[in-house]
This record gives C-alpha cells, structure tokens and sequence, in this order.
C-alpha cells in the first residue's frame, strides 16, 4: 500500500472546509474524502508500527555490556548470571546474612530477603474454577446428597410480616468451593491429596523465598 501524506488529499474531487452536502455528487464526494480519511490514518498507522520496530530492533542491538576483555554480554544473559550467582551465596550464608529473626539485610547498593510464602490450596495445571466446579457437581451425585439438597429445598421459613418462603429463595443453595476452607481442611487431615485431586485442585506447602533487591542506580 503506497504512504499517504496530508498533501495527497484530492482537494478538486472534495469538497470544502464547511461541507454542504445537496445534491447526489455531493455526497459521493463525502463518501470518497471518508475512504481517503480511512486509507490516510491506515498508513499512518503503519509508518508508525515500521518506525517502532526499527527502534525496537536498534534497541536491542544496544542491550549489551563490555566486561573486561571478555566479547559482549547481553543484558539478560548478564542479569540471569548475576542473580544465579546471588541466590547461590545468600542461600549458602543466610545464617551469617541475616541476625536473630530479621528477614532482610541491607546494603549499600540494595537488599536481599528471605520472605516466608505461606501454603495454598491452587488449581492444578490448566484447571480453571469452573472446572473445579463440574467436578465437584459430579462428586455431590450421590443419593445422601440428594437427599439433604431436596430436604433444604422444603425447608419454610417466615419473615417480619410471617409470611412463609422457602430457604431456597432466600439462600443460595448451590455448592461452592472454598478454597481457603479447604485448605484448613487439608491441614487438620479432614482432607488428603486424592480428595483435593478430585476437585482438580492441589496443596502447596509454604516455603521461603528470596528476593533480590538492588537500588535506583545512581551514575557517579
């Protein structure tokens, strides 16, 4: 598609700066300034995403750091060295790193700290909630279940004015997963792996994590 400018507007075939359209040709000048509007902002568009992705391009060909006599290192490669190499030592040393019950250590130039990540009750592995939620419709088909779901539906209850309603139209009677419930449940051994399994959810212990924190770089 040939570049548009401002300039390529056909000003003959238009019509003027207050358009007044009477007549057929007319609007079939509005038509065709509309198509041109249309094409314009298109290329213009598309000069722009040209000139972003050269940028990007001659960007990323400056992502680079000169260490000693060593070839160039990208940014990335040199991030990911640097932070392997941390989380090595920190972890080796964390007894020395951190005094008493203090969680972080400061330093000139940033900080590292070990933060507790409590356990979780999580969808497993391309699950969703309303996965967990047919699954759990399955395992509620049982004839106990349905039993106790048709005698809450009986169940009347009676308002200010006395007036009788069933507990159904009042509360909501369909079952929900609660995963902060049945995280507790899990702890306390009410439930095991193959019961959270079934409702495609799994536990994940709590752990330590480290993070890694450097300082605003301040050029000297």
């Amino acid at each position: 598609m040939k570049s548009l400018t401002a300039n390529d507007r056909p000003t003959a075939e238009l019509l003027g700066a207050d358009p007044l359209i009477q007549t057929d040709e007319d609007l079939d000048k509005a038509l065709n300034e509309l198509s041109f509007l249309n094409a314009f902002e298109q290329s213009v568009n598309a000069t722009c995403t040209r000139y972003i992705e050269k940028l990007k391009q001659e960007s990323e060909q400056r992502k680079y750091v000169l260490i000693d006599d060593q070839d160039p290192v990208t940014i990335e490669n040199r991030r990911e060295q640097l932070n392997e190499r941390v989380n090595a030592y920190c972890k080796a040393n964390r007894s020395s790193l951190m005094e008493g019950k203090k969680k972080t250590k400061s330093f000139p130039h940033g900080s590292v700290s070990f933060k507790d990540q409590p356990a979780k009750v999580e969808y497993r592995s391309g699950l969703k909630e309303m996965d967990s939620l047919s699954l759990l419709d399955k395992l509620m088909q049982s004839t106990l279940i349905e039993q106790i779901t048709a005698w809450l539906m009986s169940i009347c209850i009676f308002g200010k004015n006395k007036e009788a309603r069933l507990l159904s139209e009042v509360v909501e009677l369909k079952p929900k997963l609660s995963v902060s419930r049945i995280k507790k449940a899990f702890e306390e051994k009410r439930l095991n792996a193959n019961h959270l399994k079934q409702l495609g959810l799994k536990y994940s212990p709590g752990k330590e994590q480290l993070t890694i924190k450097p300082a605003e770089y301040k050029p000297g």
